[in-house]
């Protein structure tokens, strides 16, 4: 997983559970063939490496700063102390996992506790972090230990998915994560665009300060997250330290944040855009280029607004945003829009319990049908009757003929509402039926489709 800069989500960790996440206990028993936790050198379905003379365990306060050297290391990067002491408000201690070879630790990772949107509501996920693993011992099981002891922790504490963004697509597939949100890339370098006719009347934009965004942006996030799936809830210090924090080191060559917030005819928020300009000299002339950080936007019209604000401002040379949501259809807002857009794999998301996960959603459409499900981690197939009425859906263990039979990376893609049993099924990567394949997808399509706002 990509680890923010420097020692953003691979260093401080502490005992305290971050602010406005509720803890989370289980008493429900693992299934039967869910079995993630081995013993050193068991082999596996994921792989089978050597007896490894390691230990994983939970890094302990005085391990803070040596696990922000061994993991920035592990990303090619210098760790930043200056960083270090902020982010212990936001890490739990408890759900780290270091290893150690000979007192010495080689690897570092840790998971977050989230509340993940979902169609319908809300789950408790793990936010799987900054897995890493020193150059001079990979490719010895050590990362495939080390999340699978997080994964065996999260369903113990209760959580019933797993999510993570990944820095190598291959990696996370062989652990029954699949690409549940996907996020475009998008470059402009034409202006000005002009809005379409048919385009909705922009909401009036104006620029606030660091103080005033404080505390304008959060509730307006908060409404948003609680319709998209894939979003997770920030806390007080989460949107302290990750997000409004500003420090120098952050900017590069740009400018402190700007913030462009969106009103109602009633002068309230109803959106907003987060951004860094950078000008560079071109002779005697002046090109900006600008970097959105962040848009949230609650109507067409703050929509449209905050576009129109952010792309033609005087002297914009290019406009650079790297996470934006796929349905992101400028050529809709702008007449002579005509850019290209990247889209890429976001969000990874596993299902930990799919009796409770696939009962927790809702669905678009009514039906029934009998999942068999492959875990690639344990090496088992269990079949499971998912039943929906009304759009609330209920899920159970059965012995019947299952109507579709997929592996658990595939189902977990189609868990936030990007449903693609249909073309799966035109690839051969599931069996069944063209009927119950087109019934999966009525089913767990959602709409808006699932995004992630930021990497954790």
């Amino acid at each position: 997983m990509p680890p923010p800069p420097s020692w953003r989500g691979c260093a401080a960790l502490t005992p305290a559970r971050p602010a406005g996440r509720r803890p989370r206990t289980s008493t429900r028993p693992p299934p039967t063939s869910w079995r993630p936790l081995r013993g050193p050198g068991t082999p596996s379905a994921v792989d089978a490496p050597r007896t490894l003379a390691v230990e994983i365990r939970a890094v302990a306060p005085d391990e803070l700063e040596v696990l922000g050297r061994v993991t920035a290391m592990a990303f090619g990067q210098d760790p930043d102390p200056a960083a270090g002491e902020s982010y212990r408000k936001l890490l739990e201690l408890e759900r780290s996992r270091g290893t150690f070879e000979q007192g010495r630790m080689v690897g570092g990772s840790f998971a977050y506790g989230l509340e993940l949107t979902i169609p319908g509501g809300e789950a408790a996920a793990a936010g799987v972090a900054s897995v890493g693993v020193l150059p001079s011992h990979r490719r010895r099981g050590i990362m495939r230990r080390m999340v699978t002891e997080l994964l065996s922790d999260a369903r113990d504490r209760g959580d019933i998915l797993a999510v993570l963004w990944s820095t190598e697509v291959p990696l996370y597939g062989r652990f029954g994560f699949g690409v549940a949100g996907v996020t475009t890339k998008l470059v402009i370098d034409r202006f000005p665009l002009v809005p379409h006719r048919l385009a909705p009347r922009p909401a009036p934009v104006v620029l606030v300060e660091p103080d005033e965004a404080k505390e304008l942006l959060p509730p307006v996030f908060d409404r948003k997250r609680r319709e998209v799936p894939g979003m997770f809830a920030r806390s007080e210090d989460w949107w302290e330290l990750e997000i409004l924090a500003d420090a120098p080191r952050h900017r590069g060559d740009a400018s402190s944040l700007r913030y462009a917030l969106a009103l109602d005819s009633d002068g309230h928020a109803i959106g907003y855009a987060q951004y860094r300009t950078s000008g560079a000299w071109e002779g005697i002339g002046l090109g900006i280029t600008l970097k959105l950080e962040e848009m949230i936007a609650l109507t067409p019209a703050a929509y449209a607004g905050l576009w129109n604000f952010l792309v033609n401002q005087d002297l914009l040379r290019q406009l650079r945003a790297w996470n934006v949501p796929a349905e992101t259809a400028l050529h809709q807002l702008f007449a002579n829009f005509r850019e290209s857009q990247t889209l890429n794999d976001g969000l990874w998301l596993r299902i930990l319990d799919v009796e409770a996960a696939l009962s927790a959603r809702r669905y678009s459409a009514d039906g029934s049908l009998v999942l068999g499900v492959f875990d690639p981690m344990s090496a088992e197939a269990t079949r499971y009757r998912l039943e929906v009425s009304g759009g609330m859906g209920s899920c159970r263990r059965v012995s019947d003929a299952p109507d579709l039979s997929l592996d658990l990376e595939d189902l977990s893609a189609g868990f936030l509402g990007r449903a693609r049993f249909r073309r799966l099924g035109s690839l051969g990567r599931l069996k069944g039926e063209p009927a119950a394949r087109a019934l999966a997808d009525a089913m767990f399509d959602w709409d808006p489709q699932p995004w992630c706002q930021e990497v954790f």
